[in-house]
């Protein structure tokens, strides 16, 4: 659109215009104008992202999901970290861009790891695999029936007695078999394959076959139909953890394979793979630890019982993980969700298109505007839907899931918003450029919008979670009364009780706060000595529900681990045991645990290392033992403080040399050996020139640094990420509504 005042009666530029609308209209819409001059809502038939629905209110682990297109619902199976991670499974209608659940139905009464399904379309039945580590981590199996919103499980059936990882399922329907693909724990973690027949509600298998003679891992796997043949992928640490393909032809019940090819001659992780029916193409997308660990697609063609691949495409300039590929058979397009390490670990999709032996992408669409992990996708082809199940950093990692269609954009530039109502071919009102609309309402005057490919508003967060630079002071809160050298904070998971520890009064002090994370509103409650234990306290930290605390000290040169009989209440708490870490670090300072305490973190004052420990048993330290450590003596030859976001792909110390707080990013999430330094950091000068230990909101919006001169607590707002204009919108405003000419 070249001109708009051409379009607008005099006088009328500043205001709004008359336009006729090409389809029912209601008021308060975005409108794009069509090439006859009317105005239609921008929205394709199937379009837009829905709302996040809960349907797991707790954490979760090893997701997976799949569609069964004869109850025509989305089944989503995972480890409920509420219930002790046994194995469950839930049940999904799709209505439009929403999603409602029925109950949560437990298949496993047992911690169940690497959970996969697919969808048995001959006997319609749901097959789920899994690692059954109440059975010695065997290799297992279970049959559903879906009902309603519910599912019903037969007997579990064993198809591996070894520990098996890295478990996936696809189905051949030619064949009308389920095929499991796994790394065989019991033979070297060799790439291992089987063959399962499902009658009534129970599953038999053949004889496992061999595809891969090394260790194999980030196992992906689809069906090929046009060729009738099973693609997995995986990385191969046979072959320098090359990013490999092989396919398979299933027979009976046993399946043969031709020879591997190579798609990535570099470390490959976050493997997932898709059959696109309209191009008859595999696409493998993965993280390329050869290009700075960046989303990367490639288009595979499968010939006989071989695969050759075209040249690598990159959908995200930035490392990328958590990787989930679907077909959308609808829009036939390809539809990838991701974890955009980036972008602050925001949920991301981005829609490639086959054309031969390469794949284009538009621009990628946030999903979930906070920390985004265990991600899985599925197609439902009865409405013609996307869903995207994931961890919900923003909300206490609950499991989420969300709807979202391919848009096909039915318009030639968005010109407004609806004043009023608009009957099919009636003429109404547009509020255009300097135009006010009461009808916008809940937005900020002056603040910038976004009109996205659907049609919805959206605006940049003023605050993101876990960007550091650009971080901003809120208040402080004087812990004077109860120690004159604070060091460790911790908070409860929503953030209205505070926890303080300090090498003055030797106690862990508790506060409450009545509104989470908000330290203005903290008052002293009761303390628990950790004399007998250490006289030098410094780094504090918790287990989820609050029933273990961890105290870290100099005297000592140990952590020590207390048992609370009610979450989080100090005066409940009793020492348990202690781990030495003085092999590692002499002065000890921050202490940290990766979400279910198989692993911690210390640094200190000594060595400057973030030292890594694995915990053979959650939250254990007496299962305790060294692993590696990362130096962060080239930033901070002093630090004190310890913190991760909440998959461990970002660190953050502070330190009374910067008296500042510097952020590393990890390729793989809580691996220090994968930690670098990202260049971003914040001085806290101004506030404290004697930092200690430092903490986050559970959203990650909020940074808590203890100060030893000070003798407060300082509250911190993260940095403001960065907002992208999707191609189909125009930046407009409250009291503006802006079109570029």
């Amino acid at each position: 659109m070249s001109n708009l005042s051409e379009l607008l009666p005099a006088g009328a530029g500043a205001k709004s215009a008359d336009f006729v609308a090409s389809g029912t209209l209601g008021s308060g819409i975005t409108v794009g104008l069509n090439s006859d001059g009317t105005v239609t809502a921008i929205a394709g038939a199937l379009g837009g992202m829905g709302s996040p629905t809960v349907f797991e209110s707790a954490s979760f682990t090893w997701t997976g999901s799949t569609f069964d297109s004869n109850a025509n619902k989305v089944v989503i199976v995972y480890g409920d970290a509420g219930n002790s991670t046994y194995g469950t499974a839930v049940v999904g209608t799709v209505s439009g861009t929403s999603i409602s659940f029925g109950t949560p139905v437990v298949f496993n009464s047992a911690r169940s790891d690497y959970n996969s399904a697919t969808f048995d379309s001959n006997l319609n039945k749901v097959v789920i695999a899994y690692k059954d580590r109440g059975n010695a981590s065997y290799g297992t199996a279970i049959v559903g029936t879906v009902s309603g919103t519910s599912i019903s499980f037969g007997t579990s059936v064993v198809f591996e007695s070894a520990t098996t990882n890295y478990t996936k399922l696809t189905y051949d329907p030619i064949a009308n078999k389920v095929v499991i693909i796994y790394g065989d724990g019991g033979n070297s973690s060799y790439g291992t394959a089987v063959v399962g027949t499902v009658s009534g509600t129970s599953i038999s298998f053949g004889s496992p076959v061999v595809f891969e003679t090394g260790s194999t891992s980030q196992i992906a796997s689809t069906f090929d139909s046009d060729n009738n043949k099973v693609v997995i992928a995986y990385k191969d640490a046979g072959n320098s953890n090359y990013g490999t393909a092989v396919v398979g032809t299933v027979s009976g019940t046993s399946i043969s394979f031709g020879s591997p090819a190579v798609f990535l001659t570099a470390n490959t992780t976050s493997i997932s793979i898709v059959y696109d029916t309209a191009a008859n193409k595999i696409v493998i997308v993965y993280q390329d630890a050869n290009n700075s660990s960046y989303g990367t697609a490639i288009v595979g063609t499968v010939s006989g019982t071989s695969i050759s691949f075209g040249t690598s495409i990159v959908f995200e300039a930035a490392s990328s993980s958590n990787m989930s590929a679907t077909f959308d058979s609808t829009a036939n397009k390809v539809v990838i969700a991701y974890k955009d390490q980036g972008n602050s670990t925001y949920g991301t999709l981005i829609v490639g298109t086959v054309s031969g032996t390469s794949i284009s992408f538009g621009s990628a669409t946030i999903f979930n505007t906070a920390v985004t992990g265990n991600i899985t996708s599925t197609f439902d082809s009865n409405t013609g839907r996307v869903v995207i199940a994931y961890q919900d950093g923003g909300n206490s990692n609950y499991g989420t899931a969300i709807v979202y269609g391919v848009t096909t954009t039915n318009y030639t530039d968005f010109i407004g918003i609806t004043d009023q109502a608009i009957a099919d071919t009636a003429t109404g009102a547009v509020i255009v450029q300097g135009g006010v609309s009461e009808k916008l309402s809940g937005l900020t005057v002056g603040a910038d919008y976004y009109v996205q490919a659907d049609g919805s508003l959206s605006s940049p967060t003023a605050s993101e979670p876990y960007v550091i630079a650009g971080a901003t002071y809120v208040q402080n809160f004087s812990v004077s009364a109860q120690d004159g050298d604070p060091t460790g904070i911790a908070f409860n998971v929503d953030g209205t009780k505070m926890f303080v520890v300090g090498e003055s009064g030797n106690d862990v002090n508790e506060y409450t706060l009545s509104t989470g994370f908000d330290i203005s509103t903290a008052s002293y409650v009761r303390n628990f000595s950790v004399s007998a234990q250490d006289t030098q306290p410094y780094g504090l930290a918790f287990n989820t529900d609050g029933t273990k605390m961890f105290v870290v000290g100099q005297n000592g040169q140990d952590v020590n681990e207390y048992t609370l009989s009610t979450g989080f209440n100090v005066s409940t708490a009793s020492f348990v045991d202690s781990f030495s870490v003085s092999g590692q670090e002499v002065i000890p300072t921050g202490l940290a645990f990766n979400t279910d305490g198989t692993k911690m973190f210390v640094t200190g004052r000594n060595s400057d290392n973030v030292n890594e420990y694995s915990l053979s048993a959650g939250f254990d330290v007496s299962t305790a033992s060294y692993s590696q450590n990362f130096s962060i003596g080239g930033e901070e030859g002093n630090p004190y403080g310890l913190a991760f976001n909440t998959d461990g792909t970002k660190m953050f110390i502070s330190g009374s040399s910067g008296q500042d707080v510097t952020e590393y990013l990890l390729s793989t999430g809580f691996d220090v050996s994968t930690a670098s330094y990202s260049g971003a950091s914040f001085s806290v000068a101004a506030q404290e020139v004697a930092p200690r230990n430092l903490t986050f909101s559970a959203d990650g919006t909020k940074i808590f640094v203890t100060g030893a001169v000070g003798d407060s607590v300082f509250q911190y707002s993260t940095g403001a990420g960065s907002v992208t204009s999707v191609p189909a919108g125009r930046a407009l405003s409250s009291t503006s509504i802006l079109l570029e000419g």
